[in-house]
């Protein structure tokens, strides 16, 4: 035989703190004002913002903090009448390319359609969304082309952390 329920007992004494649910924020945009004479990384060396500083304008280099969704963009404006030709690289590791003249299927590279055509502007831009883990490292390489340069951005590489993500 079972009596009415007791009072309520005093409280319990406090929990351990839970995790702090801030996370870091994590940006950069970096402008190329340098030339770049030769195809390989390049230096955007003009850092605009590098919250976190995980963007390294001596080597051209972000290194990913976390694991995450990011969103990564370039705007790479070449000399007038000169193709550019780039990849956007994760990890050594080539993701996506442009190339201001055009896309032309494989096998037609020395055997042109319509013969060489001029170029009168030069523009290629990168904007996507990679998941990202942490330690990986994402830059630009230069295949072919002169990027413009100067003290006003004309050829920058931006990156920003959307959302942290562990199921990556």
């Amino acid at each position: 035989i079972e009596g009415p329920p007791g009072l309520p007992g005093p409280p319990g004494p406090q929990g351990p703190a839970g995790e702090d649910a801030f996370i870091e924020r994590i940006s950069f945009s970096a402008a190329l004002t340098t030339p770049q004479l030769n195809p390989g990384t390049i230096l955007f060396d003009k850092v605009l913002v590098n919250d976190g500083n995980h963007y390294n304008p001596n080597t051209g280099i972000f290194t990913v903090p976390y694991d995450g969704r990011y969103f990564i963009s370039a705007i790479l404006t070449g000399h007038r009448n000169q193709r550019i030709e780039a990849v956007l690289a994760k990890s050594n590791i080539g993701l996506a390319r442009i190339d201001s003249g055009g896309f032309q299927p494989e096998g037609l590279e020395n055997r042109p359609v319509l013969g060489n055509q001029p170029i009168s502007a030069s523009l290629g831009i990168f904007n996507i969304i990679l998941p990202l883990r942490q330690g990986d490292t994402v830059c630009i390489d230069l295949v072919t082309g002169r990027l413009a340069h100067s003290d006003e951005p004309l050829t920058v590489f931006n990156g920003v952390l959307l959302y942290d993500d562990e199921d990556i």
